[in-house]
Parts: C-alpha cells; structure tokens; sequence
C-alpha cells in the first residue's frame, strides 16, 4: 500500500471477519430494472482489508449526488462541494473492494434487501450493510427509482450505457406539513418501493436459480458466482428511515422475509394504512431525538403485536446517526443542544444490535460474540424502549433529508 493509497479517507472498517466485496447491479434498458449496490463476504481475512485500498470504493459514485443532496437540503452546492475538502472530510471511501469474488467458505449465506430512506441513496447507510457483510451476509443496498431519493438514474439503451449517457430521475420535494396531499404521496411511494424490492428479490433468487441475468453496468463481477449462494430460508427485509415502514411493508406482504430490521423507521408513510399483519420477528433501533408522538404510538401498536419484538433506542442520538453522514460531517442537520454520541460508536452499536438478533432469530451468523460484548460495554447507551424527546421541532419530517 503506498502511501497515498494509506491516507484514504474511509468510514469505519465493518467488524465481522471477513472482508467485504461490492459490486453494483443494473437491469434493463427502462426506468422499471432494478438498481442495487451490493456488499458479500470475501475469501480475505478482515485484517487485509487496508492492503486493498486501491480498489475501496468511493463513497459518492458521481457529483450529481452532491448536487443532488444540496438540492434535497434546499442548501447552495457550494457548501457541499467546497467546504468538506477545506476542512480534510473528503473525499471519502468505502472499506470494500470492488468486484472481489465472492467467498467460497460457505455453500450459502443469508440474503438482505435495504431499503434507503427519503432523499437517501444506496450508499448513506454503507457502513450498515458493509458490516452485515463482513459476518457472511449478502446485502443489496436498493437505489428506489420512486423519486424519494435525491437523484438516480437507468440507462435508456445498450448505447447510452456504452457511452455512460444516463437519464436521470429527479427527486420529488416532500412539504413540511402532515396533511392529506402528502399522505397520498407518500402511501405511493411505500407501494413503487415495495414492487421494486419484490423485483429486486425475484432477480437474484433467478441468479440464484442458475438464470442469466444481464448487468447493464460495466463490472468485472461474475453473476453466475451468486449461483446457490443465496439461502433462501434466510432472506431479511431492512430499511431506514423512510425505507423502515418499506421493510414493515414488504414483511406483511412477502412471506419470503424471515426477520424485519428497523433503523429509525418514519411510519408516517402507513398511518392510513390497516394494521399490517406482520408475524416475522421485528427489530426497532431507534434514536433518542427523532421520534414524535404519532410515530411513537404507531411503532408502539406494533411492538406489542404477537411474535418476537425488540426494540432499543440508543441515546445521545439523531436522525442522522444511523447513516454514514453523522461521521463523514458531523451532526450538523440536527443543531438541537445536546452531546451526541460518537458516531462510529452509534454505527457499531447498530449493526451489533442487529447480529445479535439475528443471531438469536435465523441462528446466522454462528458466532455473534463480538457484538453481543460491544452491547454490554456500551450497555450506558442504550433504553429498551422508545424515547419522546420533547425538545424536537413539532414540523420536523421536512428537515431530515433522509
């Protein structure tokens, strides 16, 4: 590794023992394919995963993001594209290697879909999904093509994506207010997401069936290694935010979900919705500052439904801490006066919270050790219940960009 490679800017390296690959997943010629950036486990012990920093992949995959998020934040792109640099925060990487072949160590290995939160993308929540890899799960981050995120985009032809001429899809501006216009929105946006994830599961269990799936992406990763690498007794729907009341909803209509893990879900989305008849088991991770009455009493119905239910709120956090952006920026989205906590320690704390239970759930991964110390060492953070933090702005919703 020279040493320009050993200056990389990266979030923080996942726990598990294994190295992470990624690889990105493009179908079809038509807003309609799916778009996923997917994490797996490696062959490489985690330890080497910084002699690999040449292929790290970067964290923001093309400008337009940037512009696109100051767009989202209603905030000049000067501030995004000039300020992080001056003050040594970018650009940053991600701790995985791109295109690496798949680990052979297991003949299967349990499979999720995570779905991103409003004006989000497939790589906010990286360090998450990077981590769950790294303890022998295959996860394909979902880019919903909904008009919740802050861009995306397709290829319209063979020959736009040979010349790397996308379409791109605009974000759709979400107003401050809970009225009924807004609802309705939003319900059919649950609904858009929903078929894309069902989409997303059908195309790589016909991967795993042995079926040809053409990438419209140029990667140098082999779809036939996915091959039988999919345990199909093991399939997990997760989400945040805006992408938890997705996973809610695709667990009530898709039996094919064993486990249903909640980051911080915003349920608002479903508040018209009938009581989802969910029996797969539940995990809620909430954060301290986030959680208004109405969404407190909507998780709260659920929490006390029939079936295995966990929930924790980790103090000392907001919305942001569940994504990578509390430790790229700072919390600097949520001004409220109040000592955050560190935030690798609250992405640690997350993804351990979510081993542990699916450990305790699927009985996968084996050992969970590690996560299950780092719980009790950081036991002071933690409530098992859900935190109304008065303090927060009434109209909050249209503040968080995720």
């Amino acid at each position: 590794m020279n040493k320009e490679q050993s200056k990389k800017l990266h979030i923080p390296f996942p726990t598990g023992p294994h190295a992470t690959g990624c690889m990105e997943l493009m179908t079809e010629y038509s807003e309609e394919g799916c778009f996923t950036r997917v994490f797996y486990p490696t062959n490489i012990p985690s330890d080497q995963l910084d002699k690999y920093s040449d292929k790290w992949v970067p964290w923001i995959p093309n400008e337009m993001y940037l512009k696109a998020f100051a767009n989202a934040l209603r905030l000049p792109y000067f501030i995004f594209k000039y300020v992080p640099p001056l003050i040594g925060q970018a650009p940053y990487y991600i701790p995985t290697i791109s295109d690496a072949p798949i680990s052979d160590k297991e003949q299967s290995y349990p499979f999720i879909i995570f779905s991103h939160g409003y004006a989000a993308t497939r790589f906010v929540c990286s360090d998450f999904c990077n981590t769950l890899a790294s303890y022998g799960f295959i996860v394909a981050a979902i880019e919903h093509r909904d008009k919740s995120s802050p861009i995306t985009f397709y290829y319209d032809s063979p020959e736009s994506a040979e010349q790397n001429i996308p379409t791109w899809i605009n974000h759709r501006h979400f107003h401050k207010t809970y009225n009924s216009d807004n609802y309705i929105l939003k319900n059919n946006q649950l609904k858009v997401r929903h078929r894309e994830c069902t989409k997303l599961l059908n195309t790589f269990l016909d991967i795993n069936a042995g079926v040809s799936v053409k990438n419209v992406l140029k990667s140098s990763f082999d779809l036939k290694q996915l091959k039988s690498k999919i345990d199909v007794n093991k399939i997990i729907t997760s989400g945040y935010s805006f992408g938890g009341a997705t996973a809610m909803y695709n667990a009530c209509h898709d039996c094919r979900y064993k486990v249903a893990i909640i980051l911080d879900g915003w349920m608002f989305p479903l508040k018209s919705e009938p009581l989802l008849n969910i029996q797969q088991p539940i995990l809620f991770v909430n954060t301290h500052t986030f959680h208004f009455p109405a969404n407190i009493r909507f998780i709260r119905q659920y929490f006390h439904t029939k079936g295995i239910r966990k929930l924790y709120t980790m103090k000392k956090t907001t919305h942001e801490s569940p994504s990578d952006t509390a430790f790229i920026h700072g919390h600097w989205l949520d001004l409220q006066m109040l000592k955050k906590l560190d935030a690798k320690t609250a992405l640690n704390l997350q993804s351990s919270l979510a081993i542990q239970f699916l450990n305790n759930t699927i009985g996968y991964p084996i050992n969970s050790d590690k996560a299950q110390i780092f719980i009790k060492e950081n036991s002071d953070n933690l409530v098992e219940d859900l935190i109304s933090y008065t303090k927060k702005p009434k109209q909050n919703i249209g503040i968080y960009p995720w």
